[in-house]
């Protein structure tokens, strides 16, 4: 809304000079050639860019008619588009004694085919700004209003087939949009103003209704002011509806903004700020503005099945713009995060169409990781502070999160959420998380600490929950680059380490890794016990997307169970091998050890041995160096252990 009412006011200044440089030398000789040519003159002088009219046809009277058709204005020197704006058919009715007073009435104003072009360099500089078109600029602030009764009277306003495009160099944004009809009703005989429009925006289908207090409300009277704005953009709806006691400062505002839609990202191209891709949402809150800076207070979202609340601002006179949003929450959905690596919510959750699609995508071929662009370009477009303090998560078993606080910080396109806390399994995951999305493929880095990580949270609701204990601790520092998770997992480099010392663990589900099937079986049949174990150590190392296993291993009295193998997160497969050396004697053991092939999501499981015959198990392995595997793990030291593809 903000850049679409920018991108209007600046076509209608632009018209209003126009109009008033052809007024002032219409009574000369009207309609020659003559005429024309000083137009176009003083055009030049006044908006700094060549002027060109096809033809002028002025009717005089106390209100003047003008018809200007072909009319083009020069693009500053390095600008990529033609013209600044051009239009074929420029029709206007102007009253002249009203100028007399200072006020601008324009009974009638139509446009055919208005093109604008809105352009930014590589050094942040406007095709229109003060530095390429200083009389315009001057010009433009000399009639804008500074008072509600100083506002412009346009009695009925028609645009037909309009472009509209943005394009910003340095931030790689470019936006493109049309207006196929607008018409406008503000005269002084007409109750209120209308304002109706219908185009589209990126491909996507765009309307406006406006609808306001009459002219002679806005402009004689001190009473407040009643907006009605309506706006659908694709699936994205937002409404504005209040009073304003200065509509001109948007000050005294009692005003409600009420924005809906399938997915916050959808945003951008319409209000220009680049919102996090969610599921669908709804957020209501007062709209106020003070100065250069929009504020919405008592916001509430519901996005997906969460709930948050808080403030939201937005800075203008920031160069560039600055969002600052302090968000709060107490009933966090975790799956309602999904969305912002490119995943869906899940089937138990609220999703759009899109993200439906992406998961039945995901499920059709086995991938864990979604190829979904992030559009993190979108990133440069200003610069944001926003936190969020989640008391209570709402999350599946196996991911035990219970709390989440975050704080990011965009600055220049360089992303870094610091700190970046959950309460995770009885302990906690910290750290940080950066996105540069300065370069075409962004770079991602994290760097996060697991510290007194309950292993029994992991199997909460399961058999295996009471016969396990134990606190892990661990370290995660990974960094990719790409437009989307598939892809920053498919180049990651750096490693995961997790160690444990000392908890106990399901007796049965030992004696299955180890297919000690009598064991097994007895334990099934008695029931089930805790089985001490004297460590867990586990280091992931990632090169450019391969994950090799390195000294991951499991000592419990009974056995030490080994993993070794690799996961390529390219194509998202795995070719995974769980040995053990068993520490006792066992009746009947497989003597084999258990395969995971294929997809990471869905792996097929095997018994690494042609005829799997089980036979006694005279045990007699020895107790890993716990210790110092532990120190090695945490350390970064390079592996003992072969971590090569298992083969059956």
């Amino acid at each position: 809304m903000r850049r679409a009412l920018k991108i209007l006011g600046w076509t209608l200044g632009a018209l209003v000079l126009l109009i008033g440089a052809a007024g002032v030398f219409a009574y000369i000789f009207v309609t020659s050639d003559y005429v024309r040519d000083r137009l176009e003159s003083e055009s030049d002088k006044a908006s700094g860019r060549v002027t060109k009219i096809g033809r002028l046809a002025v009717d005089w009277g106390w209100t003047t008619h003008f018809h200007i058709e072909n009319i083009q204005v020069s693009n500053a020197d390095w600008g990529k588009a033609p013209h600044l704006f051009s239009a074929d058919e420029i029709e206007c009715d102007i009253r002249v004694w009203p100028l007399v007073k200072g006020n601008i009435e324009l009974p009638r104003l139509r446009l055919v085919k208005p093109v604008l072009s809105i352009e930014k360099n590589d050094r942040d500089e406007m095709n229109w700004s003060a530095e390429h078109a200083p009389a315009t600029t001057a010009a433009a602030k000399a009639v804008t209003p500074a008072e509600r009764h100083q506002t412009p009277l346009i009695g009925t306003l028609e645009i037909v087939d309009g472009q509209i495009a943005y394009r910003d160099a340095l931030r790689k944004i470019n936006l493109d949009g049309t207006v196929s009809t607008a018409m406008g009703q503000a005269g002084e005989q007409s109750p209120q103003a209308h304002l109706s429009m219908k185009g589209n925006l990126e491909k996507q289908p765009l309307s406006l209704q406006f609808t306001g207090g009459s002219i002679i409300m806005l402009r004689d009277s001190e009473t407040p002011y009643p907006i009605d704005l309506d706006v659908h953009y694709g699936d994205t709806h937002l409404t504005v509806q209040g009073k304003l006691q200065d509509p001109m400062q948007f000050k005294g505002a009692n005003v409600k903004l009420t924005l809906s839609g399938q997915n916050l990202a959808q945003i951008f191209p319409l209000l220009g700020i680049p919102g996090p891709p969610t599921p669908p949402y709804r957020i209501e809150g007062q709209l106020d503005r003070s100065g250069q800076s929009w504020k919405m207070e008592n916001m509430k979202w519901h996005v997906g099945e969460s709930d948050l609340a808080g403030t939201l601002t937005l800075d203008e006179g920031a160069k560039p713009e600055k969002l600052t949003a302090r968000l709060t929450s107490d009933n966090l959905v975790f799956a309602d995060l999904a969305p912002l690596v490119g995943a869906s919510p899940g089937k138990g959750g609220t999703t759009s169409d899109e993200q439906k699609k992406t998961e039945a995508k995901l499920e059709e071929k086995g991938d864990l990781f979604p190829d979904v662009p992030l559009h993190t370009e979108r990133l440069r477009a200003m610069n944001m502070d926003i936190s969020l303090d989640a008391k209570k998560v709402v999350a599946p078993d196996y991911l035990p999160v219970t709390t989440l606080s975050a704080h990011v910080v965009i600055d220049g396109g360089q992303a870094r959420i610091q700190p970046l806390k959950l309460g995770f399994a009885g302990g906690t995951l910290e750290g940080s998380l950066d996105i540069d999305a300065r370069p075409d493929q962004p770079k991602v880095a994290t760097d996060l600490k697991l510290e007194q990580v309950a292993l029994a949270e992991f199997f909460r609701n399961t058999r295996f929950f009471d016969t396990t204990e134990g606190k892990l601790d661990g370290h995660i520092g990974l960094a990719g680059q790409g437009k989307s998770l598939a892809a920053v997992m498919g180049s990651a480099n750096g490693d995961i380490s997790i160690a444990m010392g000392g908890g106990s663990i399901s007796d049965l589900m030992v004696s299955a890794a180890d297919l000690q099937i009598a064991s097994a079986l007895a334990l099934y049949i008695t029931g089930d016990h805790r089985i001490p174990v004297r460590c867990v150590v586990s280091r992931l190392d990632f090169k450019q997307g391969t994950v090799a296993f390195d000294k991951t291993l499991l000592d419990t009295q009974r056995s030490v169970l080994h993993v070794d193998g690799q996961v390529t997160l390219g194509d998202q497969a795995t070719r995974m091998k769980i040995s053990a050396d068993p520490k006792k004697w066992d009746l009947l053991d497989l003597h084999a050890p258990v395969l995971l092939d294929g997809k990471i999501r869905s792996p097929r499981i095997s018994i690494g041995r042609k005829i799997p015959i089980p036979l006694p198990d005279f045990g007699g392995a020895k107790d890993a160096p716990c210790d110092q595997l532990t120190r090695e793990i945490m350390n970064g030291a390079g592996a003992t252990r072969s971590t090569g593809a298992p083969s059956g």
